[in-house]
């Protein structure tokens, strides 16, 4: 669903070749008009007049590229809204840590640590703050890394319904002490806006701007 779009999604339209002929007409009948009445004792010089057309030539060059530019322009930002509305449907993954459960499935939750570690915790959140589930993991190396939850309730063994979770990630060193660790939101996405001309998609509940997308997967 596509809830608003702003801005161009096409390709500008150029100017016509009669008004750029317009200008050049312009300029030369100027430029003989004052030949015609340039004092004969006096003339012009050929390099004054040279550098006329060449200031003129300039000119017309550059009002072409910034044409040139702001339908390049127009193109790649349509190509991106394209690109938004194609991922309806699809899996995603981005920075944060939110994610979205589907009932009686498991649910890979994805992270990367900064070191390697002896120890990790991973604590899941339902949409209330409640502290629904913890999965413990030991010798995990640096990098990127899943872990993957049963989709159960730790203290009722009962499976959660579906919705949207959140889950935190704590990790030490074999010293004890604490390593970083970045979570990985993931999700579906259902719906598609655009704000002064840049996409964002709604994944889980939560809008995530499409240049934050770090990962696409199949239809959810």
């Amino acid at each position: 669903m596509i809830t608003a779009v702003s801005g161009s999604t096409g390709l500008s339209s150029p100017q016509s070749t009669e008004s750029q002929s317009l200008g050049q007409d312009v300029f030369l009948n100027l430029l003989v008009t004052q030949l015609k009445h340039q004092d004969p004792l006096n003339p012009m010089e050929a390099t004054e007049f040279v550098s006329q057309l060449a200031q003129f030539s300039e000119l017309d060059e550059m009002r072409k590229i910034s044409s040139s530019q702001d339908s390049l322009e127009n193109y790649l930002a349509s190509l991106n809204n394209f690109s938004a509305v194609g991922l309806l449907g699809k899996v995603v993954e981005f920075s944060g840590n939110t994610f979205s459960h589907q009932a009686d499935s498991p649910a890979e939750l994805t992270f990367s640590l900064g070191a390697d570690a002896k120890d990790v915790q991973v604590r899941i959140y339902d949409s209330q703050g409640g502290l629904v589930a913890t999965l413990r993991e030991s010798n995990l190396a640096a990098g990127r890394q899943s872990v993957t939850w049963n989709g159960r309730n730790d203290s009722t063994g009962s499976a959660c319904p579906s919705g949207t979770y959140r889950f935190e990630v704590s990790a030490k060193d074999a010293a004890g002490n604490p390593i970083a660790a970045a979570t990985v939101g993931s999700g579906i996405v259902q719906e598609v806006t655009f704000q002064n001309g840049i996409p964002y998609l709604c994944v889980g509940g939560l809008w995530v701007a499409l240049d934050d997308i770090q990962r696409i997967g199949p239809q959810g």
